[in-house]
């Protein structure tokens, strides 16, 4: 919509909003990579977090990303990926902050520690 292309004169015609992009999206890719996360290979700001678990954990995952940590990241899991499959997509911006970026870290830490040790309830969360 509008927003989108509004965004994009801005970066455009701000080399500092596009090196501000820039440095957050390669501290994230970096800080992930550093703490054993797969994020496959990717050039863009677009980030993939790859993770193992099924449809009703990946709920769980999300649920608990943006109710717990206030991070919203769209999911893809089976089918579109193939089963015991996660993939998060992450969009760092411009007006991102360290600060926001080492929490997303510390979050993805947690939620993957719940993932890998089975600690999400085997039945889908219900979501009010």
């Amino acid at each position: 919509g509008e927003g989108h292309i509004k965004r994009l004169e801005l970066l455009k015609n701000s080399p500092e909003l596009r090196e501000k992009l820039w440095a957050n999206v390669n501290l994230l890719q970096s800080k992930l990579k550093e703490n054993g996360f797969d994020i496959g290979c990717t050039d863009s700001p677009v980030t993939p977090v790859y993770m193992h678990g099924g449809v009703i954990e990946a709920s769980h995952l999300i649920v608990d990303l943006r109710e717990n940590y206030n991070i919203f990241c769209s999911i893809v899991v089976y089918p579109v990926i193939p089963k015991g499959h996660i993939l998060l997509r992450l969009i760092p911006t411009s007006v991102h902050t360290e600060e926001d970026i080492n929490e997303t870290i510390e979050a993805f830490i947690a939620v993957k520690h719940k993932l890998d040790n089975k600690l999400y309830p085997e039945e889908f969360p219900i979501v009010v």
